[in-house]
């Protein structure tokens, strides 16, 4: 990718050119323009980014950065160590640690220009004979689609790094079986789930209650402060997202997208239990931790710190509910939030309204996931029109 910089009355167009043969960054290509007379700032802008694509082009057409004997194991060694940690999220490099584990062994020996598409292929098909340890069951095919998604990833970034002509990877991973649809809690399993709760502690309660009301993602729960919370318009500002990271101490980062920093509402009867869990609060933190709650607690806060609680506690939590009451064991804390989803597309929600209080940046993105629900709602909608004209 080419940047511009300004140098008086001429521009430096600075072209990366990636790695020599033995993994050392290659000085960047330069070249000094100077626009044309008489052109307006935005006609200069776009004479700077013609020159820069085709500056750009001509460093790929007379580059011999194409890296010959660097093998992928090299590779991702240069990649962990200068690429991921300013690309991703702690959370993301720790899942993608873990793809690595599994591809390094198979594939971390060829060299990059070896690589083929049999070689990916033949590796999907050893990974789906690999029995889990601690389930004694083959690897899922989500899992294998996201060791997929790795390779394709770190791939692209040896492609803009000079290594790659291209990414072998992809179109190599084709999804076996049935895609499994997404686990959700029809209305009246809701409705016990909703009165197991009120056997529950309250914090439990809140948290799930929290979940099936607004739809949010069980980090974003966890992430929650009182101060947060708007009582007079009954809303919540989700704003944050609880991380545990394996061998880490639990974090709190920012949404991903400016469509995950959004507002919910609740009920007035969600607002009577999220009144009584926060007097709760007051009283545990007056007598165990002696001091006064304050509007930057955690809601869920693990007690004596002032850390959120991690998510995968109230994921064992809740299949221990669900077994306790003889509910669906195969569904989980997110199943909630395809739950909250489904029930505002059978109430009639348009999918940009679902897509705003998910959080999703792309309505599309809602679409996808709740395909059933709106096909639902379009035969309801066809048959109503029908029979309202008599056809």
């Amino acid at each position: 990718m080419a940047s511009i910089r300004k140098r008086g009355s001429s521009y430096l167009i600075v072209v990366s050119t990636g790695y020599d043969y033995n993994g050392n960054r290659v000085k960047p290509q330069q070249k000094t323009v100077r626009p044309p007379e008489g052109l307006t700032p935005k006609q200069i802008e776009k004479w700077l980014q013609e020159q820069a694509v085709l500056f750009e082009m001509d460093c790929k057409n007379g580059s011999q950065q194409v890296n010959r004997s660097i093998t992928l194991g090299k590779y991702v060694e240069l990649w962990l160590r200068d690429i991921a940690p300013h690309k991703l999220a702690k959370s993301t490099l720790a899942r993608d640690k873990q793809d690595i584990a599994r591809f390094l062994p198979h594939l971390g020996s060829y060299k990059l220009t070896e690589l083929r598409q049999e070689h990916f292929r033949n590796f999907y098909a050893e990974l789906r004979k690999v029995i889990r340890p601690d389930t004694k069951k083959p690897l899922s095919e989500y899992t294998i689609e996201g060791v997929h998604a790795t390779l394709c990833s770190i791939l692209s970034d040896a492609v803009e790094g000079g290594f790659l002509s291209h990414n072998p990877a992809w179109r190599t991973y084709h999804y076996a079986g049935r895609k499994c649809e997404k686990k959700i809690a029809d209305e009246e399993t809701a409705q016990k789930i909703i009165a197991a709760l009120e056997g529950e502690s309250i914090k439990y309660e809140t948290y799930f209650k929290l979940i099936i009301a607004t739809g949010m993602r069980r980090g974003e729960c966890c992430g929650l402060k009182w101060c947060d919370i708007d009582w007079e318009q009954r809303s919540i500002h989700i704003c944050r997202n609880a991380v545990k990271v394996t061998d880490e101490e639990i974090f709190v980062k920012a949404p991903k997208t400016r469509a995950g920093d959004r507002y919910v509402y609740f009920s007035a009867e969600m607002e009577s239990l999220l009144r009584e869990y926060q007097r709760e609060c007051q009283y545990i933190t007056q007598t165990y931790d002696e001091r006064k709650l304050t509007a930057d607690d955690f809601l869920f806060r693990r007690q004596g710190t002032r850390l959120p609680m991690t998510p995968t506690t109230f994921t064992w939590r809740f299949k221990c509910i669900l077994k306790k009451n003889g509910l669906p064991e195969q569904l989980n804390v997110h199943s909630l939030r395809h739950t909250a989803a489904s029930l505002m597309i059978a109430g009639g929600a348009d999918v940009a309204t679902v897509a705003g209080i998910l959080g999703h940046s792309q309505p599309s993105t809602t679409l996808d996931i709740y395909t059933h629900a709106f096909d639902k709602n379009k035969k309801a909608a066809s048959a109503k029109l029908q029979e309202g004209l008599d056809i």
